[in-house]
Formats: structure tokens, sequence, C-alpha cells
């Protein structure tokens, strides 16, 4: 039986039912086909496949109802039920998962608006239809479930009856010894595996950190971000492994959340999830070796993820295969592991993890290491080091498998220079060095503040001993607080257990001396997901007392707020406050050892006074006081990591001065020197003023990217900066958007369409440049209105015309082409022309690509046809020129966190004197153009001025042919003559040669594949349709065979061009040199030796044919050996296959073994 939702995913293909479901359940009534209905007020409409009808209420709108879902506790429950009720899809598959990131950061295509909008955006116009105080609900739905909390059973016992009574009566039957009320109600420990779920932040969370990335940041992000597209599309992608290094306050955990938010954001980028997934899929992961370094990053401990016991002898422990299960369930679609802290774990650590992924991903090989998961290590190896164990550069499996990059630029100590560059001095001051005297003298200030008191009382204060943290502690008690409680640990009969003279007392059983207002640290890790880490400090704020009048629970304000929201929603005590409480709990760390610890366990409150900590339990805070004692330094790296706590220098006081205690571990240089530095790209913008440098970016949306856009590491190194999709309108003000150093010309879509246009009412679109004010433009506003969105301007200094321009997906590609056909008249033949923009047409397609194709026969090369140019990995954006632009083309694409699209960066040489062009010769007036061909059977055309056409007709031909001049790159008249003279040599000798051409035989018979395996290559099979010879010449420059029909109409438009240096040479069956262009124009001709030559020519290569029982033949294209393409052709089909070598690289032959013409 088909439900409301199923009928809404079969109504009409019509733009009318364009709509969200609620709108959708309001605005139509559902009828059987079956009823009569006498005039209808309103039409009806038939479903596509169901048995029923609709037709839309005359009245008044019927009032929907949904099911609710709690947003803090059902979150993707809550947003799944958002998107189905207000998103207009036509089909269930188009809500991706997670639904809460597709809500926040999701963007669809607004089939009535004709734009890409956000969902966000969406769902909330059509939300405000049926829920019209938002922010009211909001509030009285928060104030009905602190309501409900805070009664007490008394008042709800006047509204239920007997509900007191119930209560008494299930309390006594859970305290009944009875076996079997035992199994019943046998309290779960549910924290013998961490339930993981995928994490990460919202876009309007992690965005500020997004835009303040600064350039060494971007460089690292941009480099992993790109793997992660890789691994997405690959997943036989080669493993990340990348150390991120740094010193304190370099900005390592900011950059963390950054490459967390987008590595999650790219691998959920699924259409649909695969068989094997669920909604609690994991892609990314982020843990740390302490629980107070996973909150600080928003993670989970190592021990936590993995199931890895705290104590040294459980390290190596295996999962049961119940736990196996669930952590293979859970954790098989892990991608990319995110490791904080990493010089504080300890090697045996490091290879505990190993082991465990190894084990949960399934993988047993040698060469594997990490279960083949992406890792990104984070760390300071300068800081402190593991106590009492070695380092994890200690270990097999650093060194050899990690590349690392170095964060050098101080965000923390930014504000002073001199501080910044004083940590940095210490950071690596060797144990024998002397301190630099000027630090020296810095740090005796620090000493004589503190002794001055000019510090807050209640600073933190860090030493390097427990024992020197807890005295501090106690001191501070007496001096803040009043009213000082004693908490003794308990037993599980909650029996206080106090030392005595015939007990021996341990560690543990020290008892805890809390008073309101003291400030504490959390000693176990309770709930690591909602911040409840070993490490969280805070401040008591009151004791809740039991009916005997004991403290059941200690209620506490951390310092950050993120801390316990999950508890919040369910704690009584804390619901509706910005604080957490705490329970006894066993005297372990973590509550996954729970289990392995004895029945006769005690309990105390997992707190401790906080007012000091040791510099262990401070990596990775940040405060804006700081005291410390450096008399009891143990370790390298102490006293560097202590100094770097602080913001300012101004807030550093120390108790005492012990110069020789500040020293760093001397390996980490020859640790560091050993491993592989991180590739960079190669900078593509040359700084010479010989080249112009082009960014083009599709930035959607300037003004709400205007701030990320600003950041972009290689914005400021370009000389133009063009944009598409500025999304601006014509009343926006343009002295908001403007960038330091350059001039900002813009045009809005309105502008580009005329009123009665399509698109000229719909919202997006635009386009914009910047150029930088030390370059004069000319902007060219003389042409006609061509329903064009484009900008053109001229560099004056050279004798270039750059158009950006953009073509909606909703505007014809026939339409399209006309116009800029049209607005490329206007322009001299020697003008060198850059055609710049998103044309939304993806040239690694293998479609018709009929823009592409037209520009190409009118002389115009996309630079960057063979580079995906956004995150789908499609090439929409372009850089057509109709000229080359160097020898060596600087170009590449660089991703953006911002937008959909990548930016296109070249770097062209202007002042090059000898360029090579593809400039068009004469242009048949009455040639007709045809978009939906890409064969050369009708060919296009520029019209060419009469004022400009100083160039005489050629003669040689006939009066109704006049063609196009081929994009064939030469090095001048010179070069192209001598190897036309080499291609009429091997036209005349060939028949001959071929006769000739044998190999000596061998006894008895040998096939191709043993033929070529003598000389160390191998055939690989190309399809038999025709095409083979142009199949075959693709897969041996492209690795794929996608592209043979360009290569042929590439062929055939050479064989015209030179269509008199040919006719000599065709034979019989063709009779005429037309006949037998007209036949090779066919899709699925085979190719002769004419062919093969001229194919040769345009690709600038020699074509080596291999046959059965004959010598190698060159067939000449290139002045180098060097420039081989080989190929097996078997006359007996007749069929040519792609030829490598035996390890699949190029094919290669020295002269030795090869026939020349």
């Amino acid at each position: 039986m088909s439900n409301l939702a199923d009928k809404y995913f079969d109504r009409p293909e019509e733009p009318e039912f364009d709509i969200c479901m609620a709108d959708f359940a309001s605005e139509y009534e559902i009828i059987s086909i079956n009823k009569n209905i006498k005039n209808p007020k309103t039409p009806i409409k038939r479903l596509q496949t169901l048995n029923f009808a609709i037709k839309k209420r005359c009245n008044r709108k019927a009032i929907i109802r949904y099911p609710y879902f709690n947003r803090e506790t059902d979150r993707e429950n809550y947003f799944e039920n958002l998107l189905s009720l207000y998103l207009p899809i036509r089909s269930r598959n188009e809500l991706k998962k997670p639904y809460e990131l597709f809500y926040e950061i999701g963007e669809i295509f607004d089939v009535r608006q004709q734009c890409i909008r956000r969902v966000k955006e969406i769902v909330y116009e059509n939300r405000k239809k049926y829920e019209a105080h938002l922010k009211e609900t909001d509030e009285m739905e928060s104030l009905f479930n602190q309501l409900s909390v805070d009664m007490k059973d008394n008042e709800w016992a006047e509204i239920v009856a007997n509900k007191e009574k119930d209560n008494i009566w299930s309390g006594e039957i859970e305290l009944e010894d009875n076996p079997d009320f035992n199994i019943l109600h046998k309290r779960k420990n549910k924290n013998t595996f961490i339930d993981l779920k995928q994490t990460f932040a919202t876009t309007d969370e992690i965005r500020p950190f997004l835009e303040s990335m600064n350039y060494e940041q971007q460089e690292i992000f941009y480099y992993v971000r790109e793997w992660c597209t890789q691994r997405l599309h690959n997943p036989d992608v080669e493993p990340l492994r990348l150390f991120i290094t740094g010193g304190a306050g370099t900005g390592k955990s900011h950059l963390l959340k950054c490459l967390h938010y987008e590595a999650t954001k790219i691998f959920s980028r699924k259409k649909q999830l695969e068989p094997d997934e669920n909604i609690d899929e994991v892609h990314t992961l982020i843990t740390a070796f302490t629980g107070a370094a996973a909150v600080n990053v928003g993670g989970i401990t190592i021990h936590s993820a993995f199931g890895i016991g705290t104590q040294n002898n459980t390290l190596s422990d295996n999962l049961s295969c119940d736990k196996l299960n669930s952590y293979r369930c859970k954790l098989g679609t892990l991608k990319l592991l995110f490791v904080d802290e990493v010089s504080l774990i300890q090697a045996s650590l490091w290879g505990a993890m190993h082991s465990r992924l190894t084990q949960i991903m399934g993988i047993h090989s040698n060469t594997a290491i990490f279960g083949n998961i992406g890792i990104v290590a984070i760390g300071d190896f300068y800081q402190c080091s593991p106590v009492a164990a070695s380092s994890i550069y200690s270990s097999l499996l650093w060194s050899d498998h990690f590349e690392y990059v170095e964060l050098k630029i101080n965000e923390r100590q930014k504000t002073n220079i001199f501080f910044s560059q004083m940590l940095n001095r210490i950071r690596k001051i060797k144990k024998k060095e002397d301190m630099n005297k000027e630090d020296r003298d810095v740090l005796e200030k620090s000493h004589q503040r503190y002794l001055n008191k000019e510090y807050h009382p209640e600073a933190l204060h860090l030493f390097a001993r427990n024992a020197q943290v807890d005295a501090h502690n106690e001191d501070m008690i007496e001096k803040i607080c009043t009213n000082i409680r004693i908490f003794y640990e308990v037993n599980n009969n909650d029996k206080e257990i106090k030392s005595n003279g015939r007990t021996e007392t341990k560690k543990n059983s020290k008892p805890l001396r809390l008073a309101k207002n003291a400030r504490v640290m959390i000693t176990k890790n309770i709930c690591v997901n909602d911040g409840l880490a070993n490490g969280v400090t805070g401040r008591i704020v009151e004791f809740v007392e039991n009916n005997n009048k004991d403290v059941s629970n200690i209620i506490i304000k951390c310092d950050s707020s993120k801390v316990g929201r999950l508890h919040r929603v369910s704690c009584p005590h804390c619901h509706g406050r910005d604080t957490i409480c705490v329970m006894r709990e066993s005297n372990t760390i973590d509550r996954l050892d729970y289990d392995s610890q004895s029945k006769k366990t005690t309990k105390q409150f997992p707190l401790r006074l906080s007012w000091a900590m040791t510099i262990h339990k401070a990596q990775g805070i940040t405060v804006d006081q700081v005291v410390i004692s450096t008399k009891d330094f143990f370790g390298s790296g102490m006293g560097y990591t202590a100094l770097s706590r602080v913001r300012i220098l101004e807030g550093l006081f120390l108790i005492d001065l012990h110069f020789d205690k500040f020293y760093c571990n001397e390996n980490v240089d020859r640790v560091l020197s050993q491993m592989k530095i991180m590739r960079k790209k190669q900078l593509i913008f040359q700084e010479s003023s010989q080249f112009l440098n082009i960014l083009f970016h599709n930035i959607e949306g300037l003004k709400c990217n205007y701030k990320a856009f600003c950041n972009y590491h290689l914005l400021y190194k370009a000389d133009l900066i063009c944009l598409a999709e500025t999304w601006l309108k014509d009343d926006t003000r343009l002295d908001h958007l403007q960038l330091n150093g350059y001039n900002l010309v813009h045009k809005t879509r309105a502008c580009s369409f005329v009123s009665n246009h399509l698109l000229h009412s719909q919202k997006g679109g635009g386009v914009a440049i910047y150029f930088r004010e030390t370059i004069p433009i000319k902007k060219n506003d003389s042409y006609a209105h061509v329903n064009l969105e484009c900008i053109t301007v001229q560099i004056e200094k050279s004798n270039i015309v750059v158009i950006v321009c953009y073509r909606s997906p909703q505007q014809d590609k026939k339409e399209f082409i006309v116009n800029v056909i049209e607005h490329l008249k206007q322009f001299n033949i020697d003008k060198n022309i850059l055609l710049i923009g998103d044309f939304n047409e993806d040239s690694l397609e293998n479609k018709s690509k009929p823009i592409e194709t037209k520009l190409e026969n009118l002389g115009f090369v996309n630079m960057f046809k063979d580079m995906p140019t956004t995150n789908s990995l499609t090439s929409l954006d372009c850089v057509y020129s109709n000229f080359i632009l160097n020898k060596v083309q600087y170009r590449d694409v660089t991703g953006t966190f911002y937008s959909f699209h990548d930016a296109l960066i070249c770097s062209i040489d202007i002042e090059n004197k000898e360029k090579e062009s593809n400039k068009e010769i004469e242009f048949n007036d009455d040639e007709q153009m045809d978009t939906d061909t890409c064969l050369p059977t009708s060919l296009s055309f520029l019209e060419i001025s009469k004022e400009t056409n100083k160039r005489k007709k050629n003669t040689t031909v006939k009066s109704n042919q006049v063609f196009k001049k081929i994009k064939v790159l030469t090095n001048g008249n010179t070069r192209n003559n001598l190897l036309k003279e080499k291609q009429r040599l091997f036209l005349r000798n060939y028949t001959n040669i071929r006769k000739e051409n044998c190999i000596e035989r061998r006894r008895g018979t040998f096939s191709s594949n043993e033929q070529l395996s003598s000389i160390g290559l191998k055939k690989i099979n190309i399809l038999a349709d025709g095409n083979c010879f142009f199949r075959a010449i693709s897969h041996q420059l492209y690795r794929h065979e996608d592209d043979h029909l360009d290569i042929r109409s590439e062929t055939i438009n050479y064989l015209i061009q030179n269509m008199n240096d040919f006719a000599p040479f065709i034979d019989e069956m063709y009779s005429t040199i037309e006949n037998y262009i007209q036949q090779m124009s066919k899709d699925g001709t085979y190719a002769d030796h004419l062919t093969l030559s001229s194919t040769a020519v345009i690709i600038n290569k020699n074509i080596i044919i291999h046959e059965l029982e004959k010598k190698p033949l060159l067939i000449p294209g290139s002045d180098f050996l060097e420039d081989q393409l080989h190929l097996f052709y078997d006359p007996n089909i007749p069929h040519y296959d792609s030829v490598v070598c035996i390890d699949d690289t190029p094919a290669f032959l020295s002269s030795e073994h090869i026939v020349f013409t």
C-alpha cells in the first residue's frame, strides 16, 4: 500500500509540481482515479504510475502532521525529517548522507529559480510557511523540556494517579535479591565499546578557521585536500603519510580542525551509500594520546578509538571476535586518521595502533602498515616527550614511511615578534649550549615580575612533578575557599575507606579536599566524545546531596562551554545550565578499562585541584598568564613547552631560574633530516615582467566568499583575477569588494541579456576581472548586445585580448557558440585572444562537445583540456587561446574550499617575439556553422572584415572549397618544409619498403606476441571497429581509447590543408583527393599509409609500425628519434593494436632495430 511519500515522488513531471513534500500534502488533495468528480474547480492530474490522481485544494490548505525528533539526542533523524519535508526533490536518492552535513553545506539546483542554491536556504524558506514563529517555537520547546525535568514526583502525582506508589513498587523490585530480576535489571556497561560516529563541525563553526589560514597552512591544507579527492575517486591511491610539525603556537590545532572538516566533507560526497555502509559510517577520525588533547581538537583518545588498553601489559591484547566485528562495522570505511600531539606517544602505543588498524581492516601484508589508512600526524618533537618511554620516531613505523612539513609562522605570539623569536631559539637550544644573553635578560625580568607578584592570584602554575602541584593546590584551596569537604574512596557498598596505621596507604586512596569555587580537573575519560576527558578543567559550582545527606554529584562549570553538551540533555542537574556534573567512578583512567578491574574496586570522584598542573598536562593549552617553576625540569623540551603556553611575554612569570634546564632533544634534528619533505607544488606564477599571471575561478558568490577569496594564498601573485558566477546584483556596492592594488570591472547577468531573454531575470551569474593597477587595461564596450555573460579587456602593452565568459547550464549551447563567434568578429585576425570561463561542458566526457569542437575548429586550444577543474573531477572551466603561449606551459589547477570549482592558474609569456600561432587563413562567407558534429565535413569559420583581410586567396583551392588552417604546432617554415620532405619520401618509397622489409626466419613459426616479447614489448588489444588506428594512437598518448574521434578529426583537417601535397599519392580506388578525404572523414573507415603519415605529423611523433615477420617501420613525424609511438599491424584483418613495454612503460627502440625511409 502506497503512503504519502510514495505519491509525492510519483507526482507529475511538470514545473507546477517542483515543490516540497509539505506543500504537496498541504495544497493538493489525493483522489482515486475511479472517483467521478463532476465539474472540478481545479484540474485533476494523474500520478505517473500509481492509481491515484491529485487536484489542488480550492479553499483552505490542509494542516500537515509529521513526526518530531529531538535535535540533541536524535540529530540524524531530525535533519532527515527537515530535508524530507521542506526540500523539493524527485527521488529519495537526492538526499545525501550524513543529513546534517548535507543540510549545513549542501547545494542543489533550484528548478524554479533556475540557479544553484544552498539547501539550508531552501529548507528555511519552506519551513517558514508552516512554522511562522521559529525562534519562539524553539524557546517554548526548551522551556517545556526544562519544566518536565524540574517537576518533582509529588507534583506529577497530582496529575497522574498512583505515580508515586508505582515508583515505590518498582524500586522495591529492583532492590530485591532475586536472580531472575538481577538478569533483567543488570546494569549494562555501555563503555566497553565506544560508540564511534562520524563527527564534523558545521560550516558556521569552521568557516572562521578556514578563512584565517595563513599561507603555510593553506599549502598543507590543499595538499591534503587533493589527496582526499583522489582517494574518493580511486580507492587504490597510495595512503597519505604526513607529519605536520612546528613550534608551539604555529596553528597546528587550527590546521587540524580545518583538515578534518574538509576531508569529512569530501568523503561524504557520495550519491548513495554502498551496500555494506550505513548511516554511522566513519570516514575520518581525530585521535590524541591524552583526553584533554583530544577534547581540544574535537577527537577521542587512541585507546578509546581502537580498544587498546591503557596499561603497558595490555597494549598488545587482541580483540575478541565480537568486539572486532563491532570495530570493523564502525571503522571499516575509515579513510583518513588524524593523530594529534604525537610527541607524547610512546613507540609501543604507535605499534599497537598499527596492529589494531591492520586487524580491523583485515589486511595482512608485510608491506601494508596501519591497515592502508591515510594518516596525518601532528605534533612537535621539541616539546615534551613520553615519560619513561621511547618516542615514536624510534619506531620502524615512522621515518621511512612519513613525509613531513614544518609550520614556522607563530600565530599565538604573533603580536610580540621578539617573544616568538626567543621561543624559536629556546626550542632548539642544545644541552651544552649557552643561552643567548638577550634571552637570559628577558627570563630574568620574568622572574622579577614574579617576585613583585604582578600576576593574578589564580594564574595557572606549572611544575615538573605532581608533588609540587599538589602542594600548591592545597595552599590555594585554603586561601580561596571555605567550607572545605573531604571525600574518601568508597567500596561497592558505598562505605568510606579510611586509611589507618595497619593499612598501607595507596596513592589512589588519598582523600579529596574540595569546596565550592575550587578549580578542579577531571582525571578520567568519562565521555571523550562529549568533552568529559582527563585533563579538562573548570570550577566547582555546587554539591548535590542524596537523601542520606551524602554528596552524590558535584556540579562543575567547565572553562569551555562545549564540554558536556550531550550530558546536559539527559542530566536533571545540568539541563538548561552551562555545567556538567560528575559522580563517583572506579579508579581507572578510562572507563574502557572497567571490565578488566576487580569487582572489589573502589570508587572516587574523578577530580583533582587544578590551580596548578604538570607541564605534560599543560601541553596543548593556551593561557593569558602562567607561573612556572624550572628547578625540577627533568627532560628535554620541558622548558620550551612551559614558556610557550602563554600568549604574550608580559604574561610570563618565573618562580626560579635554572638556565641549564632549557635544552632540546638533539636526536630530533637527525630524525627530521632523514624524513622526506612534503612535496610542494611548483610555483606556476612567474615573477618576471615578461609574463602575465592569470587566475580564473568560478567563485560561486563573490560577496559570500569575499573574505575567503581575499585570504587565498595565490591571489595576490596574479596580475589578472578573472571570476565567474559572482552572483552580484546591479545595486551591489562594489567599493566593499575591492582588493588592495587592483581595479575591479564587473558585469551582472541582467546587464548581459536583453529583457525578454530567459536568463535576464534569473538569479546568479555575473563575471568580473580584477587587474593590477600597474597594468594598463582597455575595456572593450564597443560590441553590440549579443546575450553573452562576458567582459572583454585588452592588455595595452601587449597584443592580447582577454574575454571572461560564463555559460549557464540553462543557456543553449548552440546559442552560446553563435554569440561567442559574433563577439569574436570584431577583433582583427592578428589579435592574440584568451577566452576564459566556465562553459559548463565537460572536456573530459566521452560525449559530443560542440563548444570545444567549434572553438578548436576556429583555431583555439584549451590549455586545461586534460585537467579536472571541479571537486567531481570534471573539466568545466577552461582557458582557450588562439596562439601558442610558450614552449613550456606554466599552468595548474589548485583547489578551493569555498567553491565546487577549482582555481585555474597560468603564466603567459607576453614578450616572446617568436610566438607560434594557430591563426586561421581565408574563410568562406557562405559557409554555415554546424555545432552538432565534430567531423570536418562542414568546416566552421570566422568572418574577416575587408579592412583587415589583406592576404590573397589560395588559388590552388577550388572556389567552392575554402578550408581552415589546422592547429599544427611548428617551429617555423624551415622545420615544416623538412618534415614535409621526409613525409613525401616515405610515401614514395612505402610500397617498395613493405615488400623488401622482413626479418630472419626462426625455426618453426612464431606469434606476434613472441616476436614482440623478444625485444621486451607486448600488445595491448584495441577495439576492432574500423577506428582501431586512431584508438591505438589515443591509447599511446593518453592510455585510453576515448579520443580517437578527435585525432581523426585533426588528421582530416591536416589532409584538407595539404591536399595538393597528397593528391599524387591517391590510388585508383578513390580517384581524387576530395573523395579520399570524404571517405576518411567517416567514422569506422580504416586508415591507410597516407592517414598514418598525416597523423604522425600532427602529433609530432614518429609512429613505429610492428608487423609479423617484419622489422619495425618508422613513419616520420618528429625530428627526434626518441619521440616514438608503437603500434602492431595485422594485415590479415586488417587491425592495429597498441604496443608497450612488458612493464607497461612507453615503448622505445634504438635506430639499429628500425627500418627508415
